[in-house]
This record gives structure tokens, C-alpha cells and sequence, in this order.
């Protein structure tokens, strides 16, 4: 694709194009955003998962949050939770056999049983345990992309995704049935939640599970994370917040004017957003999103790093292949105590497992008591009524690598020397943030910059409350600052100092460049919601062509110069049909649009001889 003075080129690269076939695009009928009878949201976490539900009846009285719908259904241990593992157990046929707490005990129950007497098949099951973080990483990801199994098979990422949210769907709807309400599926909006952090093709992807699954794609946002917990903190009063006793927090943290930022600290991941509160209550975000793999599972990882190295990693690994149901009530027991530590010196009691003593003791070949008298090299640590006593400060051990990741970030990245970011209160949501170890480090990291730190009362529920209330108004963010540079490939007359040499070729007698980056967006830049932007022409090489491709990239850099460069990525493409016998006399242009609306890029391609516009989604298949 070129400019006003070259044409349109015909891939994003002449040597080695991108194979067409792994990319599609969906002509986008209408525009129009529909007003919702209902707004379900779905909060897929890395730890754990939920789902919760409003009638637009309700969001319009006056008390708005009470109406949000969270089923505490869940149950594990005799008590019922708000959300649940995100764990799969899935038949050979792929059916869903489990899922959360139910899935992950009867894998574990079924491990454990003798072979004879676990189901015939039991080889080809599948079970899937943590599973989101596989979307965070750099790599390339498509809908193929291979998910591992805890159980060491594999299926595509895009089918564990697709039965996951099948499932919290399904769950949804039958709440609806048994309080004897007709599900409004044409009425309904459903809203998906994701990490802001989160590259375009993993976004792609989870949109097209969603599809999978069975949700109407026009009836589907996927909404960023820290953004909804944004919008349902900034409705919650004072009194609902958990704020530092004596300090000087705002009466009305969400006042206009004022500059909050997000950090939600979920399993897999800290994500944080920085959103100004504009006069009409609406929100802009004024920083890009950013964070990292800082998540609270990365404790649970730890402690299971001290286990093997105290007890032995030979021991450990015949536990938890043995005895895989006292294994899965050991990793309960320590998430249970994760979220209660405190930075107090009381002891922390861990639940042993009998087989694991045992496995221990016969390893060592005497009595736990004297095995612990000889670990003091591990700290203070004593068994009594079955359990494991561990001083405080060996707990804190396991978080502190996740501390000083996030301390690290905030303070030499997001408040580095020479940043103009500006923050009135700083607000900690998601699972992880439920530790009041992990409040009293952050508001610690903090105190020399006198930025009030403070939390809801249920953090973890934050982002679903919010995912509601955004699918009740979109609108309600007005702007976000793009983490990428968005272009288009094309070709130009070749410009010596500035295009590679081995991008040079010759077309008409003509020194040409090819692979040139055209900018549109540029990474930092603020870009309004919902509206379409950043407008340029562009012409094929040949006037006599009847189709031609815009292929969109995405940068790293500001000024990337050429698509091929390293940072760059190609995301997708539009396919433009100029017409047959239409308005030939023009000369043929494509005029190229950008839209960042919600969570998902589209892309605008209108012709001067058809002017129709070809409006897509970039989706990765």
C-alpha cells in the first residue's frame, strides 16, 4: 500500500509473507451500541473465577452497586465463596465433566486411586489448573496456540478458553432459570474481563473463545480489568473503603479532578491503570497501562519451593503423585493462610497431610520432632496437632520476591525521575490485594510520597462488580493512552539515509521501499473512545487492480520506520474490493480509519469508487 505518490503493497513483506490463512476478519453489519436488559459479566482470573448480574431496572435506581447479583455458590471446605478456582476437568470427548473447587478435587481424588479403580478412560481426560497466565506470555499467540495440561496433554488455547467461559455462561443463565426468569438473550450484554497488560492477539483470542462459547459477538465486550475496578471504586463511599487509620485520605477519593490509580493484583498478574475523574463523572485514562507477572500465585510457588527443600524434593514429588488429595487440601489450606498473613510474629499453622509425615519421616528414618530439631537452618519451625508452625518471617519470605517487583515498578518505572504522573490516591483490588501483608508493604513502599493507599472492602470482587457496571455504560471511559504505535504497511520512492537497503526494489522504472511503516497512533498518545481517527489515503500500485489488502502493524518504537523491524507485529488485515464498473473515472483510493472502541481495534477502509466502507475486527484464528 503506498501514499499519494506510490501504491498499495501487496503484503507485509515480498520475501516472506505472512501466511493470509491464520488471519480472518468479520465485516462489522452495524455500529450501534444497544442499551442492555440485562449486563452479565464474567471475571476470569489466573487464581480463581465468577460471574455476576444486574438488570438495567436496577442500575438505574438510586443504589446502584446493591443490585449487582454475585452467587456465593461456590462451596470448598463447608463454606461457600464468591468466586472459584480456575480449574477444567474435561472428558476425552471434551465435554465438561468439573469445574473450579469440584474439578480440581475429583483430578486430585482420581489420582489418587488405585488405577483399577479410576474410569476406564481416565488417560485421555484432560485437566487444566492456572491456565490464564499461558495468554500473558511474549510469544505469539494464536487460537492453536497449545495449552498444557496439568496432566502433561494438550489442547488449543482457544477450546480450554471456549470451555471455561461455556461453562460460567451456562452457570449464569441456569441461575436466571431457577429464579423463574426468562433469559433475554437478544437483550442481554455479556462482558468478558482481561488484563490491561495483555497484548492484542491475546485479546483476539478471548473474544473468539467467547464466540465459542456461544455468546453472540455483538452482544460481547471484553472490558480491561483495572479500568472496572476503577468504575466501581470510584462509586463506592469512604465507609466502604479500607483505609489507613489516621491518615489523611480524602473524604471522596473519586471527586472531579481527582487521579487515581489502579492496581489490581490478581493471581497471575499486577495490573495497573492511571484514570483521571472527569467533571461528568466519567473517567480518561492519562498513563498507559502497565505492570507484571506479580501475581499472588507466585507465592503459593514459593512455598512449594520451601516444602521441597525442607522436606526433600524426592519425598515431596511421591506426595503429590500418591497422594494427590491431601495434596490439593495442603495448597487449600496454605491460599487460606496466604490472605490472612499479617506482618505480626505470631506463628503461621499449615496443615500436614499424614501421608506426607509419614513419606517424610521414613525418608529421614526417625520422628518429625527430631527431623525439625536438625532444620533450624530453615527457621522456628514446630509440629503440634497435626500441623506445621512456621514463624511469620518464613511466610514473608515467600512474598517478598512479589513485593519487591511491584515496589520496584511503581516507584523506578510508573514514578521514575522526569515522570509527569500525578496521583491523589492509589487503590489495590483483586485476590492478592486481600493480604494485609501486602497492603502494609505497599502502603510502606509509598509513605515518602504521602499517596493514600486504601482498598474496597472486597477487593477480589471489585473488577466483576465493575465489569457489570461498564457493560451498564461504556461510555463511561472517555480515552485511554495506547500502549503500541498502530500503522500501515506500504511502499514509497526509496529515501537513502532513511529505508534499509535491502528493502529497496524497482517498480516502474522507480527506486522503491517496501515494507514501509505508516504511522497512525503513536505509543503514549491519548486517543478518544469509540471515535474514529487518525484518517489517510493510500492508493494500489496498479490503477487497473480490483482488490487490494491494508495490512496493520503495531510497534514498540515511536517512529518505526519500516514493518519489518524488531518490535514490530503484524495483527492483522482488511480486504478492499474497489467494485466492478463503479465510478471508475475516480482514481482509485482507500481512505483508512482507526477506531479504539472498548477493548478491540477496528479498522475502517473506505474506497473513492464504491465508497463503501469495509469496517473489521482484527481477530487471530
Amino acid at each position: 500500500m503506498t501514499d499519494n505518490d506510490t501504491g498499495i503493497d501487496a503484503g507485509p513483506s515480498r520475501d516472506d509473507p505472512v501466511d493470509a490463512d491464520s488471519i480472518t476478519v468479520d465485516t462489522i453489519d452495524c455500529d450501534e451500541e444497544i442499551t442492555p436488559r440485562l449486563v452479565i459479566a464474567i471475571d476470569f482470573g489466573t487464581y480463581a473465577c465468577g460471574y455476576a448480574l444486574q438488570w438495567r431496572s436496577d442500575y438505574e435506581n438510586a443504589n446502584c452497586l446493591e443490585s449487582i447479583k454475585v452467587p456465593t455458590k461456590w462451596s470448598a471446605s463447608g463454606f461457600c465463596t464468591r468466586k472459584t478456582p480456575s480449574c477444567i476437568l474435561l472428558k476425552p470427548d471434551k465435554s465438561i465433566a468439573e469445574f473450579g473447587y469440584k474439578a480440581d478435587f475429583q483430578f486430585s481424588k482420581n489420582e489418587s486411586l488405585p488405577e483399577r479403580k479410576r474410569p476406564k478412560d481416565w488417560k485421555d481426560w484432560y485437566f487444566f489448573r492456572f491456565y490464564k497466565m499461558r495468554l500473558y506470555t511474549g510469544e505469539e499467540l494464536t487460537v492453536d496456540t497449545p495449552m498444557e495440561a496439568a496432566n502433561d496433554k494438550h489442547l488449543p488455547a482457544v477450546e480450554v478458553l471456549a470451555k471455561t467461559i461455556e461453562y460460567l455462561k451456562d452457570e449464569a443463565i441456569n441461575k436466571l432459570r431457577e429464579d423463574g426468569v426468562v433469559y433475554p438473550e437478544e437483550e442481554t450484554k455479556w462482558v468478558l474481563t482481561v488484563p490491561a497488560i495483555w497484548n492484542d492477539p491475546a485479546k483476539h483470542v478471548m473474544h473468539e473463545a467467547a464466540e465459542k462459547a456461544g455468546i453472540n459477538g455483538k452482544n460481547l465486550s471484553i472490558a480491561l480489568e483495572p479500568e472496572c475496578a476503577a468504575i466501581y471504586c470510584t462509586k463506592l463511599p469512604l465507609d466502604k473503603m479500607d483505609v489507613a487509620i489516621g491518615s489523611n485520605e480524602k473524604t471522596n477519593i473519586a471527586a472531579p479532578g481527582q487521579t487515581l490509580m489502579i492496581v489490581d493484583m490478581g493471581g497471575g498478574t499486577v495490573d495497573i491503570t492511571t484514570v483521571k475523574i472527569n467533571e461528568d463523572k466519567t473517567m480518561q485514562q492519562v498513563y498507559k497501562s502497565c505492570g507484571g507477572p506479580w501475581g499472588g500465585t507466585k507465592v503459593n510457588e514459593k512455598f512449594e519451593m520451601f516444602l521441597a527443600e525442607l522436606i526433600g524434593r524426592e519425598t515431596v514429588r511421591t506426595f503429590v503423585e500418591k497422594h494427590a488429595i491431601d495434596y490439593h487440601d495442603l495448597r487449600m489450606d496454605f491460599e487460606s493462610r496466604k490472605r490472612e498473613m499479617k506482618g505480626s510474629d505470631d506463628q503461621i499453622p499449615i496443615k500436614l497431610p499424614d501421608s506426607l509425615r509419614q513419606l517424610w519421616e521414613r525418608a529421614e528414618e526417625k520422628e518429625i520432632d527430631e527431623i525439625l530439631e536438625e532444620k533450624k537452618e530453615f527457621g522456628e519451625i514446630e509440629f503440634m496437632t497435626g500441623r506445621l508452625f512456621l514463624e511469620a518471617k518464613i511466610i514473608q519470605r515467600f512474598f517478598q520476591e512479589t513485593i519487591d517487583g511491584l515496589h520496584k515498578y511503581i516507584n523506578e518505572e510508573v514514578f521514575a525521575e522526569g515522570s509527569n504522573i500525578s496521583v491523589n490516591s492509589i487503590i489495590l483490588v483483586g485476590g492478592f490485594a486481600e493480604s494485609s501483608y501486602v497492603m502494609q508493604n505497599v502502603r510502606e513502599s509509598l509513605r515518602s510520597r504521602n499517596i493514600p493507599v486504601v482498598r474496597p472492602q472486597l477487593p477480589e470482587l471489585a473488577v466483576l462488580n465493575g465489569a457489570v457496571l461498564f457493560g451498564q455504560n461504556e461510555k463511561i471511559v472517555t480515552s485511554r493512552v495506547m500502549r503500541h504505535t498502530y500503522g500501515i504497511a506500504m511502499t514509497m520512492e526509496f529515501v537513502p539515509n532513511k529505508h534499509k537497503a535491502d528493502e529497496k526494489y524497482e517498480l516502474d522504472n522507480m527506486i522503491m521501499a517496501n515494507n514501509v511503516f505508516r504511522k497512525h497512533v503513536t505509543i503514549g498518545q491519548t486517543v478518544q473512545i469509540s471515535e474514529w481517527i487518525s484518517s489517510k489515503e493510500y492508493y494500489p500500485e496498479n490503477e487497473r487492480d480490483l482488490k487490494t489488502t491494508v495490512f496493520v502493524f503495531t510497534s514498540d518504537s515511536e517512529d518505526p520506520v519500516h514493518t519489518t523491524e524488531e518490535g514490530c507485529k503484524y495483527i492483522g488485515q482488511v480486504d478492499v474490493d474497489f467494485g466492478y464498473g463503479r465510478n471508475f473515472t475516480a482514481r482509485k483510493a482507500v481512505k483508512v480509519e482507526f477506531k479504539f472502541g472498548g477493548t478491540e481495534l477496528k479498522v475502517r477502509a473506505i474506497t473513492s469508487t464504491a465508497n463503501k466502507p469495509h469496517v473489521r475486527y482484527l481477530k487471530v484464528q
